[in-house]
């Protein structure tokens, strides 16, 4: 009880210098457990660990950093670390020990000279529609970061993975083994709304996928896989994607194929007979497949009503012992070749 009110104390004052002399505010956020690999991932690169004496101390070098937007303390070792953007923290350490706070903006009278990545404009008032928008804007200086974006239909402030060069891309879904396993074998309300963690594995949510695309008239949608132990970068290309609303179970629609380059990972989604285009989302609680195959896929996806079901599983589990062969993530080429992946990145970008 007293350490807790002892914490209590830290984190008034902390919010009592950073709103007066330094004219910026703070917003605590979450701490979750991840592997150590997934914090090498280049969007949770820290960009400065030191120790310090206190956690105000922390929020003020912080503050001193024109780069951070977000420090991780921890209450024992005392060791201090700064992010350049985020929400939450994540740590392969002991949880509870930690402390996150992100940073709201750093303001003088006249502008504010750091936003969190996403917003932009003299108070910070404005933010990025989709990351393609945050290109466009130059509102970050580096290739892949955190960022918030909101949708102008009906959207909320959201957190994605941003890639800001080449027309700017965002990560609607993301698998990647160097991160904690998340089970993508949810409910139709879940892969509606989203779920998972921006920093490790997450998926956007279908509604909110269907509010980005109402930002532009036209989108690509890119696949990227990562093989080989990340060695070999594979990347596919569809497009004018779209899926429709609710109503209608999100159905998909997807246009033109290419490989980015030879030897590219091949049509998985719109190859003749096996082609997904028009079909409505599948989950095992809401499967129009006709062929049970959410359950033997052990996943959701955009099924055929056809016993194939899909050559592509990219929300299938990481191939272990146990999981059937068909349940395991995977992408199959225009020839029916089984491609499996260590990271797989499903992005969306504006087209011109």
């Amino acid at each position: 009880m007293v350490a807790r009110f002892s914490l209590l104390i830290s984190i008034f004052q902390l919010f009592m210098i950073v709103s007066g002399s330094f004219d910026s505010k703070f917003l605590r956020t979450d701490v979750f457990e991840e592997l150590e690999m997934c914090k090498s991932i280049q969007y949770n690169f820290r960009i400065s660990e030191i120790t310090t004496i206190s956690l105000i101390d922390c929020g003020r070098r912080c503050l001193d950093d024109g780069d951070c937007r977000r420090f991780m303390y921890d209450k024992e070792t005392k060791q201090c670390k700064m992010y350049e953007s985020g929400e939450d923290c994540i740590t392969d350490g002991v949880v509870n020990r930690k402390i996150c706070f992100r940073m709201l903006s750093v303001c003088t009278k006249v502008n504010c000279t750091r936003c969190p990545i996403g917003y932009y404009g003299d108070q910070c008032q404005h933010i990025i529609q989709d990351c393609s928008d945050g290109f466009q804007k130059s509102v970050a200086p580096k290739t892949e970061l955190l960022s918030f974006i909101k949708p102008t239909v009906n959207g909320a402030v959201l957190e994605v993975v941003c890639i800001f060069t080449y027309g700017g891309a965002t990560d609607i879904s993301r698998r990647d083994a160097r991160c904690k396993e998340t089970d993508f074998n949810k409910t139709w309300n879940e892969y509606a709304t989203g779920f998972g963690n921006a920093n490790g594995n997450y998926w956007l949510g279908l509604q909110n996928i269907f509010n980005i695309l109402q930002n532009h008239n036209r989108f690509l949608l890119n696949v990227r896989f990562m093989i080989d132990g990340y060695a070999s970068q594979l990347l596919c290309i569809y497009r004018d994607f779209n899926i429709s609303n609710a109503n209608d179970n999100y159905s998909i629609s997807l246009g033109q194929f290419s490989n980015h380059a030879k030897g590219g990972p091949g049509n998985s989604l719109t190859n003749g007979t096996f082609s997904i285009n028009d079909r409505p989302f599948s989950t095992y609680d809401r499967d129009f497949s006709n062929n049970d195959c959410p359950v033997r896929f052990n996943s959701a996806w955009w099924y055929l009503d056809d016993p194939v079901c899909s050559r592509a599983n990219v929300n299938g589990r990481r191939p272990e012992v146990g999981v059937p062969f068909e349940a395991t993530w995977h992408w199959q080429d225009n020839l029916g070749t089984r491609n499996e992946f260590d990271l797989i990145n499903i992005r969306l970008r504006r087209q011109y």
